[in-house]
Order: structure tokens, then C-alpha cells, then sequence
């Protein structure tokens, strides 16, 4: 997309909804029927519609609703073809399953032939942001963000940093790995004014040694760079990692100690974390992705939401395909809400929708470009058909989080076209 493009006002008209910067975590604004104006790539006006107010065009989407582009905090490329496999816990399931899989992604053509399923995927599930785990393999990964580039969706990615405790084809050894970042960074990181940007991507602390981990943060911390990883998702998991890396009191610990732990980090999961190491994400100002599909899938356990909230840490939700079950940011909002409910912490819908768009922006360190129809940000927006009863604000909310109807119609990204169907 070129800067030269989307310069020209346009208005959109149709029923809006969005969460609200710097509101409580329930707080939204609706619209039954509203013009939104994009200039340059922004949004520059949010209103009542009023007939006659504008002399120039406007799109006319109603009934449909217009909400903000949903951001995925947490997917991973290699695994968009296992969705729905599953039948063992984590380690398990990884060494049996996923594995495999990714080791496939070493054959460019492969990886070619999946890029445009996962992307295509993103995008009919109103994903217009994501944070994405890429292979380990850098060319894979370069075609990923290639991909990204022609598609016009925002999303930061990294090659996966796996040195140990893994297969031979997916192993890649500390100075190759780091080279492979030095490269791809400097390639894509701020691609088209931003659009595009490199995450440091360490698996989790078992697949990584203590130096490939104390390389990773040096190169994000010079670089600047958001750091992504697992943590704390099935008990199994924290024993083997405390048995791999004793340097460490805790799973959050071997983070800590290696340097990745800090205000750019990213901890998927975060289910079996200790008071002592919330207090301390909430002390580095780390942020959370919370993926309760695939925490139910995998059997994992249930992250409680309001140990984060308590200390306020910053949480956004993920698909985690494919240990989630769906790229659509809507089902992780429903699974989400009956995570609550199991360990009684009951969610409202204007939460959920928050925690599916501003609150990944935020984790991102994108809610001052993404994450709301507001005036100033970027204009990643989606039209959603919803059935015709749904008339009100609460109905509109119900069927966004709880209910299986409805669907993406349009997207756009800088409003720029990124599906139509």
C-alpha cells in the first residue's frame, strides 16, 4: 500500500459500535446510526448521521454495524492446517501433532501454497491485526511477511526461536537463529510506515537455551522490538522447564533472569502462574494473551482474568490456532466469557469486545494507531451483518459475543480494502 494511496475523504454510514480509549473496561459507544469519515488513512470524524451534513458520497452499509478491526494477540502460521487436532495435552500434543507439521514449513512451496489459507482466514474473521508466531525457518517466514505485505493487514510476526528440545528439522542453532532475526528485521520491520513489524519470538523457555533466550532479549532491547512467548500453560510444561533451566525459582523467573521479561513482552496463556509472579508481570508492565479456546481444547486449565486485573496488566485475547478452534476473534470472546464463568469471574459483553479489539491494541502497543473507531486512529474498521432482531445496542452486543450468527462482510485497513464478499 502506498503512502499516496487513500488520500481523499470518504464517509461510511451504518450502525457503530466500539469500545472507548481510556474508558472503563465496559465502556462503549453506539451508534444506531452513524457517519464515520476517513482521510488519508484516518478517521477524522465520528457522528450522528444527519442528512445533508456532508455534500460528498457516502457508503451506505446499513443494516450493517461497523466495529473496529479485530487483533489476534496470539497465532501461529505453521499450524493453520491442524485446526481441530487434538486428543493430548500440550507436550503432547505438540510433539505428536504440531511438530510434524512445522517441520513441512522447510519446503518454500509449502509454505507458499499456506500463506495465502492463513491470511485469507485472518481476514474473513475480521482480523485486521495479528500477532503471529512464524516458522522457524526464516525463508518460510519471510514468504509469511511477504504475504502480509500483499494483503494489506497489519500484523507484527517473528521466525520462532527453537534451539533445543525439539525435532532435528526444526532446531536452528543460536548464532543462525539470531542472524535469521538481523535479517528479517531488517527487511520488514516498519514496512510500509508501519504497517508490518518483527516480534523476537522464543517459543517457550523449554525449546530455547538460557543463551539463545539472553541473545533474544539483547537483540529486542537494542532493536526496540516487542518479545512474544508462551508461559505457564499446563503444569507439566512449568516442571519440565524448572527441570531444564533450575537458574530459575519460577517459570516467569527464567524469563525474568534472561532479560525477556520488561514492559515489550508478550506471555501467552498465563493459566498456572503464583500471585508472587503476577505481581511481578504487573511490576515489568508485560502484557497477556488470553487464549481460552485453546485452553478448554487442550485440556490446559482456566486463566483467571482477574488476577491481571487486580494489578491492572494489559490483556488482549488470541485465537491461537490450532489449539483454538477458529481464526474468529468472536468464538475466543464466547470462550472467554465461559472461562469467567468457571472460575467465577462472569464477563460482560462490552468487556469482551474490548478485550477482542482495544485491549489487543494495547498488548500490541498499537492502541494509539488501532483497536477503536476513534478520531486520530487509523481506519481498520469491519461491516458484520447481524440478523435483522438484533436492534439495539444490547441486542447487537449479544450476537457479537455470544451468539453464532452474523458474518464479516467488509474489511478495510487504513480504509483500504482488505475483504469484500
Amino acid at each position: 500500500m502506498s503512502p499516496e494511496k487513500s488520500v481523499a475523504a470518504r464517509a461510511f454510514r451504518g450502525r457503530l459500535l466500539t469500545p472507548v480509549t481510556g474508558g472503563a473496561p465496559d465502556e462503549v459507544r453506539y451508534l444506531d446510526d452513524a457517519r464515520m469519515v476517513i482521510e488519508g488513512g484516518r478517521i477524522t470524524r465520528v457522528e450522528a448521521f444527519a442528512a445533508g451534513a456532508s455534500s460528498g458520497p457516502v457508503m451506505d452499509l446499513r443494516p450493517a454495524v461497523l466495529l473496529p478491526g479485530f487483533v489476534d494477540t496470539h497465532v501461529h502460521f505453521p499450524q493453520t492446517r491442524m485446526i481441530g487436532r487434538a486428543g493430548a495435552p500440550l507436550l503432547e500434543w505438540l510433539e505428536r501433532t504440531i511438530f510434524p507439521e512445522e517441520a513441512r514449513f522447510r519446503s518454500e512451496s509449502y509454505a507458499r501454497a499456506v500463506a495465502p489459507e492463513f491470511i485469507g482466514a485472518l481476514a474473513a474473521a475480521g482480523t485486521t491485526t495479528a500477532c503471529i508466531y512464524g516458522s522457524s525457518d526464516e525463508r518460510a517466514t519471510d514468504v509469511l511477511f511477504e504475504s502480509l505485505a500483499a494483503s494489506g493487514l497489519r500484523a507484527l510476526a517473528g521466525v520462532t526461536l527453537m534451539d533445543q528440545r525439539c525435532p532435528d528439522e526444526l532446531r536452528v542453532p543460536r548464532e543462525a537463529a539470531m542472524a535469521a532475526c538481523a535479517r528479517l528485521t531488517d527487511r520488514w520491520h516498519g514496512h510500509d510506515r508501519g504497517r508490518l513489524g518483527f516480534a523476537v519470538t522464543p517459543r517457550f523457555a523449554l525449546s530455547c537455551s538460557r543463551a539463545l533466550m539472553e541473545d533474544a532479549a539483547r537483540f529486542a532491547a537494542d532493536r526496540g522490538l516487542l518479545v512474544q512467548t508462551h508461559i505457564a500453560e499446563n503444569p507439566a510444561e512449568g516442571v519440565a522447564v524448572l527441570a531444564e533451566h533450575p537458574f530459575a525459582d519460577d517459570y516467569l523467573g527464567v524469563y525474568d533472569a534472561t532479560g525477556l521479561l520488561g514492559a515489550r513482552t508478550l506471555l501467552a496463556h498465563a493459566i498456572h502462574l503464583s500471585p508472587r509472579e503476577w505481581d511481578r508481570v504487573a511490576a515489568t508492565g508485560a502484557r497477556i494473551a488470553h487464549c481460552p479456546d485453546s485452553n478448554f481444547f487442550l485440556g490446559s486449565g482456566r486463566m483467571r482474568l482477574a488476577e491481571a486485573r487486580a494489578r491492572g496488566v494489559v490483556v488482549g485475547l488470541g485465537s491461537d490456532v490450532a489449539a483454538g478452534r477458529s481464526f474468529d476473534l468472536r468464538r475466543a470472546m464466547a470462550y472467554a466469557y465461559d472461562n469467567g464463568l468457571c472460575v467465577g469471574d462472569r464477563l460482560h459483553a462490552q468487556e469482551l469486545l474490548t478485550l477482542a479489539t482495544l485491549g489487543g491494541a494495547r498488548a500490541l502497543g498499537l492502541d494509539a494507531v488501532t483497536g477503536s473507531l476513534e478520531v486520530g486512529k487509523e481506519a481498520d474498521f469491519l461491516a458484520v451483518e447481524l440478523p435483522d432482531h438484533a436492534e439495539d445496542e444490547d441486542a447487537v452486543l449479544a450476537q457479537l459475543a455470544f451468539a453464532d450468527a452474523g458474518r464479516v462482510t467488509r474489511a478495510w485497513v487504513r480504509g483500504e480494502s482488505v475483504l469484500t464478499r
